[in-house]
């Protein structure tokens, strides 16, 4: 029969409990259903006795005394009881956590499973390729030319997140990671990163849609970084010969290519005797066609030509250059120069085209933008203009050679009227 409970009747239950050797369960008349259970052995425990929404009765544990005292018990076993009539399972919950701990440890369903699952597992470096994880991915990460570089952002900012239950992670875990990382332009690109991921995760109940409402430590700003004269002046000597990372390098300024373009050319996307360089996989998803200047076909002859798979610029033992930052600031300290990344080529290189003159869908298409006009134009004219673009690259080559030679500044050309 209840009784209402007091700190008196819980101890004096105990002492008989003691005496008695036997167990007792004390009902409290101050709370529907709150039990107290005391062993001989002086230890007590409250439970919930209810009736689901099914109609099932269940017991659920809330916690031991005195370490849950009597008017917090209460105040709990009343929460608890309007929860487990909602449908609430407090017990097939704590399960279901301890089987999401299993999983995690197992590298089951969490971010860095997540990351498998969006675009695939990446090579480190110096992996041999048979030694090259396999990919298994369903998500849209898999066709992108930048996953590397996206999966690697990620793992570095939020490393201690990848062995994480993605269900237990919210946005604030991602928005504290992100805001104590030391870098904060390395923070926001993975923001910008990871947010596709999520949400693509949370379209299919992997993750909480509101994980993706992460915002980066740092505003985005466009880079609009341009070499001067003066600097291509000491630059260009310093890139003439050398190690592979300079030429690859002066081929970029002489091409407006992309880093990892130059990184990946082979041999046998190269015809030196039509001066025409092929990439097929580009950033834009569209192959490019590339006419070379007498002075990139010359820095391409005094390298090779190699076999047709090996690689353009290469390590000595032939594999990806990819220490970049290294070969970046060394060649700072010799020539002086500072602040410029190798993107920061590729638009100094357009730049001197305008300069020059140049039609700017000329430009555009040197560069191999996805649309070299405007979005209308764009669905009628799929012209490349090749023949001008050859032209284009020739004069600036020309024109990298009066430079580096000490000539006099760039003139723009009159336009044709």
């Amino acid at each position: 029969m209840p009784v209402r409970l007091t700190e008196t009747a819980i101890r004096a239950a105990l002492m008989k409990a003691a005496s008695t050797g036997q167990r007792r369960d004390l009902a409290d008349a101050g709370q529907d259903g709150l039990r107290l259970r005391v062993t001989p052995g002086g230890a007590a425990s409250w439970v919930l006795a209810c009736r689901d929404r099914h109609g099932r009765m269940r017991r659920f544990p809330l916690g031991g005394w005195p370490a849950l005292g009597l008017a917090d018990a209460r105040e709990k076993a009343r929460a608890l009881r309007v929860s487990v009539r909602d449908g609430a399972d407090p017990i097939a919950e704590a399960r279901k956590m301890r089987a999401i701990g299993r999983d995690a440890r197992a590298g089951i369903g969490t971010l860095g499973a997540l990351l498998d699952l969006y675009g695939g597992p990446v090579a480190k470096p110096g992996d041999a390729p048979a030694d090259a994880p396999k990919p298994r991915a369903i998500g849209p990460g898999r066709d992108r030319k930048t996953w590397p570089e996206m999966r690697r952002k990620v793992e570095t900012v939020f490393a201690e997140l990848l062995r994480r239950p993605l269900v237990t992670l919210t946005a604030g875990d991602f928005q504290m990671a992100a805001d104590a990382y030391p870098s904060k332009a390395s923070a926001s690109a993975a923001v910008r990163y990871v947010r596709p991921i999520l949400k693509w995760a949370a379209r299919r109940g992997y993750v909480a849609r509101e994980a993706a409402l992460i915002d980066p430590p740092a505003p985005v700003r466009r880079r609009e970084r341009v070499l001067t004269r003066e600097e291509l002046a000491a630059l260009l000597p310093a890139l003439a010969g050398g190690d592979p990372f300079r030429r690859a390098l002066m081929f970029m300024l002489l091409t407006l290519c992309r880093r990892d373009e130059a990184a990946e050319a082979r041999w046998r996307d190269v015809d030196l005797d039509a001066a025409e360089w092929r990439i097929a996989e580009t950033k834009n998803g569209r192959p490019h066609r590339v006419p070379l200047s007498r002075q990139a076909v010359a820095l391409l002859r005094a390298i090779g030509p190699g076999a047709p798979d090996a690689r353009v610029f290469a390590t000595s033992g032939g594999g990806k250059l990819a220490n970049w930052d290294r070969a970046t600031k060394r060649l700072m300290r010799e020539t002086g120069t500072a602040g410029w990344t190798r993107h920061d080529l590729r638009r100094t290189g357009a730049t001197l085209l305008g300069e020059m003159g140049v039609e700017p869908h000329v430009i555009e298409a040197a560069l191999n933008h996805a649309s070299v006009h405007s979005p209308l134009a764009a669905v009628y004219n799929r012209a490349r203009y090749g023949a001008e673009v050859g032209r284009a690259l020739q004069m600036l080559a020309d024109r990298l050679d009066g430079i580096a030679a000490g000539g006099a500044a760039v003139v723009p050309l009159a336009r044709r009227r």
